[in-house]
């Protein structure tokens, strides 16, 4: 076909595809992101042209780099300076990057699990507790023992832990606070969520 073999005929299809992309980006936008996305995607995967390959990737790592930092300011820079709530890109998750690290709290607090043995008390290893393989990372790294805090979750995790260490005639809960980990990292304190209380016949 002669208009492909014109240069002006080779840009005007190009703008052409150009202005269809970008009329799907903003007419349906609750799947922008992958209308964005895909279209240099399958240009990277079917194409052999080399230039044509480098100059899709080149695309798709800007459009990436956009959308990544877009997201990563929108809440708490780019509203704020707009003065309005921009749209988000839906199906991007986690959907914030770096700002994930925008404000670090410097106060944590832990959950720790103590085994009453007799007349002694020892600190439970929560790896003993859960004795999960994980896939790439520790959940309990990740401060996975935090979720047995709550109260309404004590009797479940009480007769859990009766099953999984039944060694131990009792179990106490309890919660380990950094009030400033900069300032004072070795300050901690420390009080009991709940005890299990468990009988012989509860363990059973």
């Amino acid at each position: 076909m002669g208009i492909f073999k014109s240069r002006i005929g080779r840009a005007l299809l190009i703008i052409a595809g150009v202005c269809l992309w970008l009329y799907f980006v903003c007419r349906f936008p609750a799947v922008s992101l992958f209308t964005l996305l895909v279209p240099p995607i399958i240009a990277v995967n079917l194409s052999r042209n080399l230039r044509l390959r480098n100059a899709a990737i080149s695309i798709f790592v800007v459009l990436w780099l956009f959308i990544f930092h877009y997201e990563s300011t929108r809440i708490f820079y780019l509203n704020a300076v707009t003065q309005s709530e921009l749209p988000k890109f839906k199906f991007l998750f986690p959907p914030a990057g770096w700002i994930m690290f925008f404000n670090v709290d410097d106060t944590y607090s832990h959950v720790e699990v103590y085994g009453k043995m007799g007349e002694s008390v020892h600190l439970v290893d929560p790896h003993d507790i859960f004795r999960t393989r994980t896939f790439g990372f520790d959940n309990i790294h990740r401060n996975v023992l935090s979720s047995v805090g709550s109260r309404q979750n004590a009797a479940v995790f009480c007769q859990y832990l009766a099953w999984r260490l039944p060694s131990y005639e009792d179990f106490v809960i309890t919660l380990v606070y950094y009030p400033s980990l900069v300032k004072e990292p070795y300050k901690r304190w420390q009080e009991v969520l709940y005890r299990c209380e468990l009988s012989t016949e509860g363990k059973r």
